[in-house]
Parts: C-alpha cells; structure tokens; sequence
C-alpha cells in the first residue's frame, strides 16, 4: 500500500515538471508556405520567394501579399499583381536563407511554416554558378522536406512563382502533386526531389539532373516565334517554354538540366529526357513518334512501356571503364502513317526493328552528348562500384572524373505486343 502511494506522488511529482505546451500556436497564428524560390538577389546575395495561401475566399483580394518587396515584374493593381486566387507572393533579399525567413516573417504578419512547402524552384542564373551553398542550407533547415520538389527555372524563379495560378481547382499544392507526378505517364520532365538532387550532388560515382520549369508566352503557337516547325515534328523535341500551345496555364514543365557536381552544364529536351529516364531505369510509358522509313516524312506513333529493369554492368579494363547497358521494352502500336500492313507478320517486324534501332540510336546519341560534357548522370558509376573492393578505392579512382574516357555500349530489347485497336489496315 505504501509502494502503490508512494508511486503516485512520484507520478504526480513528474507530471507536474513536465513542460506544457508552452510553444504551441494557433492555426491562424502561422502562414504554411506552398512554394519557395530562391534566386541571386539585387540589393543581396539571395532572393527570397513565397508563395502562401491567404486563407481568404479565392473571390477575395488576398491579404498579407501588399508588403512584399518583387523587385523584378511588381505592379498591376493594388495588391501589386501579387495576389490571386486565394494565393499571395513575397519577396525579400537577403544575405542568407535563415535570416531571409526572419525578414519575411516580419513582413508578412505571421510566422512562416515550411513543414507544407512541397515545390522549391531555383534560378538557372544560381545554377549556372553553382549551388552547393544554397541547397546546403535549404536541406539543413529544420522545416523544409527532403522529399520536397525541385525545379529549375528559366529566367527568374520570382517570376515563374509569380506566374504561378491554380486554374484547376483551388489548391496550388495539389495542383503540383498530381502535375509533377504526370513524369510517370509521359516522361517528358524526371521526377527529382531536395534529397535526391542532394544525393547526387554530392555522389562520388554520378551528377544530378533537375526537372526545368519556364513560363511560356505562347509565342510557338501564334507562329511568331520564329522559323516554323517541319510538319510532324515530335512532340517531345522542343525545350521548355517553347512548346507550341496555348492556353490559361502560362508555366509548364518539360525537360532535364543535367549537373556537374553543383552546376548546369546542358539541358535537354523531352525526347531525351524520356531516353534518360530509360537508361537511369526511372522510365514508366510514354507515346513515341518514330520517323518512318518508309516514307520520309510518314511517323510511327508508338506507346512504350518498360517491360524490366534496366541492367548496367560495368568492368575497368586497363583504367578505362566498359559499360554496358540493356533496356527492356515493350509497345503497342498507336497508329502508322505508313505504308506497313499491319496483317502482315514480316512487316510488323520489320516496323519493330525500325521502332528499335531508332530507339537504340538516340540513347547512344545521349550517352555520348553526356560522356563528352564528362556527366555520369545516368548512375553507370553505382554499377562501377563493385570493381573496387574499398571505399577509399572507389574515392581513389575518382569516377567523375574518368567518365569522359567511358566505353559505353547500349542494347535495347523492343517487343510490339499488340497494335492497339487497329485490326486492320
């Protein structure tokens, strides 16, 4: 009886110096930022963007948005343009990140809370010198998810945030999800997150890529943005923020900066960017349009799957790294603008081997536009690894450095599997 009471003025002793919850806020107390961007500043060395529900109706002027210093494209109505559907921008220069946060959080009348913010979007001018100190103290911020998006913006990311509107719906954060995640239908722009891209920055044996982001003034489609596009042209071969279209939604993203260590050294566009995805075993399905040879300007519509995962496999013969690469697939076939008969067996082979030499053909032409800029982002390294039996091996052969001198060797198994609905010619 005694131990049972004495255990209970130790139970009440210990509750009663336990800390309540002396730091807890309001949910109206903090303002969940959706969207950070992060550009090379003018009064500073960062600019600091966010973009903020206003937990205001969308019908409404969004509240909080008035204060913020754009620099870059402000003006247009009282709120400065800043503010739309339910939705505000700021921005500030700062020295740093942290204490760029502290400055918005005095401009914006509540405390910013980054736990929600699932896009970061970051100037091509940054990446372009390097970003090795930005996205060290972007991952090291307590709040920010790795798991969070990363984009890279042409031109200014104030202006792509700026640009940036729901016209699905009302929720700029699921609008993004669900967009992003589109990478898995089409192919057209990898699926990269901070933690990723951080991974490889930092890899001794591969570079990171990075999904591009553009605002696009619809300049292909009114035909006043330059020389006209042969007829059937593939989709996937135009660069971001080219893409002939038009429509409410200006911001688009479409495909793959590729990295040295910490900076951007190519671009490519959707086509290749779906070839990149296949030799890096990310690639889901996607429709091709292959050149027929039949008829010169005829196309092979095909719908490509991964049919098994890719194997990479890597031997060092004399210093020099051999690689070799065999991608699975398999399609169905959308439609032809052929002369092939698709009753015929020998000309639905035939149509396969074109299907896979083409295939074949621009995976080399990738390989080798990234051997000779010396960026193993394809992740060969990983595979190489296993030649070397320590760590300190590994760091000592330096594969970053010797993929350049690479030997590099890609097979492609295609099957077309069925050709759609198409019965017959």
């Amino acid at each position: 009886m005694i131990r049972h009471k004495l255990f209970i003025l130790f139970l009440a002793a210990t509750l009663f110096l336990l800390p309540g919850c002396y730091d807890a806020q309001e949910i109206d107390d903090v303002v969940h930022i959706t969207m950070l961007g992060i550009d090379k500043g003018r009064s500073n060395g960062w600019r600091l963007t966010v973009q903020f529900p206003t937990l205001k109706d969308a019908g409404q002027s969004g509240g909080g948005g008035s204060s913020g210093n754009g620099g870059d494209g402000g003006g247009g109505g009282e709120d400065g343009g800043y503010s739309a559907e339910g939705y505000s921008v700021v921005s500030v220069d700062a020295p740093s990140l942290h204490e760029g946060l502290d400055m918005l959080n005095a401009s914006i009348q509540r405390r910013a809370n980054f736990t929600q913010t699932h896009v970061i979007v970051l100037s091509e001018e940054l990446a372009s010198t390097g970003l090795a100190d930005h996205i060290s103290q972007i991952i090291n911020h307590y709040e920010i998810r790795r798991s969070a998006y990363l984009l890279l913006a042409k031109g200014s990311a104030h202006d792509f945030i700026k640009a940036n509107k729901p016209f699905i719906g009302s929720s700029l954060m699921k609008n993004y999800r669900i967009w992003i995640e589109q990478s898995r239908n089409t192919g057209y722009f990898p699926y990269v997150t901070l933690g990723a891209f951080y991974e490889d920055m930092v890899s001794p044996t591969s570079q990171a890529i990075m999904t591009i982001a553009a605002i696009n003034d619809f300049s292909a489609f009114s035909g006043d943005g330059g020389k006209k596009s042969a007829e059937n042209t593939p989709g996937g071969s135009f660069k971001a923020g080219q893409i002939p279209r038009i429509g409410d939604n200006k911001i688009e993203l479409w495909g793959t900066a590729l990295f040295s260590g910490d900076t951007m050294v190519s671009e490519l566009d959707g086509d290749e960017t779906r070839f990149l995805l296949m030799l890096r075993d990310e690639f889901t399905a996607g429709n091709l349009s292959i050149p027929a040879a039949e008829i010169s300007e005829g196309i092979i519509s095909l719908n490509v799957r991964k049919a098994r995962s890719s194997k990479v496999s890597v031997k060092i013969i004399d210093s020099v790294p051999h690689v070799r690469v065999a991608v699975s697939l398999k399609g169905s076939l959308q439609n032809a603008q052929t002369s092939v008969e698709i009753s015929d067996e020998a000309q639905v082979a035939e149509l396969e081997k074109t299907c896979r030499e083409y295939i074949k053909d621009r995976l080399g032409q990738l390989v080798e536009k990234c051997r000779k800029q010396n960026t193993d982002v394809f992740g060969f390294g990983d595979a190489a690894a296993m030649n070397f039996l320590t760590i300190r091996q590994l760091y000592d052969y330096d594969w970053n450095s010797r993929f350049k001198d690479s030997v590099v060797e890609v097979d492609v198994d295609l099957t077309i599997q069925h050709t759609g609905k198409l019965i017959k010619s």
